[in-house]
């Protein structure tokens, strides 16, 4: 994949935005929360359940992603209900489990155990 060098030019607004997005996956919480969400919206109590996580913990790490664009929250009366606002969430995702599966792969046939 080539990367147009116009596109690289970012404002330092932008890549606030960039790095503040790329700190909220910086989380494995947070990744297993996406991956639950792949799956369809679900409320903080759902995840909780889902994920063996506290509540408390689960709506401030919903917080996080929603604040970087990530999710989106429905209100149906008095519950919460989190689904995902952008998609590409998932492409950088498959990138970067390709990155790291290819690393490991080679980091194991250097040390010989493959």
């Amino acid at each position: 994949m080539k990367i147009e060098e116009e596109k690289l030019e970012l404002s330092d607004a932008m890549i606030q935005a960039v790095v503040e997005r790329l700190k909220a996956l910086a989380d494995e919480s947070r990744v297993r929360i996406l991956l639950r969400l792949k799956r369809g919206s679900a409320s903080v109590n759902e995840l909780a359940k889902t994920l063996g996580l506290a509540q408390p913990s689960v709506s401030k790490h919903l917080a996080v992603l929603k604040n970087v664009g990530l999710l989106e929250v429905q209100r149906h009366r008095t519950t919460a209900i989190y689904s995902i606002k952008d998609q590409t969430i998932y492409e950088l995702c498959e990138l970067v489990c390709s990155g790291v599966a290819r690393f490991k792969k080679e980091e194991h046939q250097a040390l010989g155990l493959e």
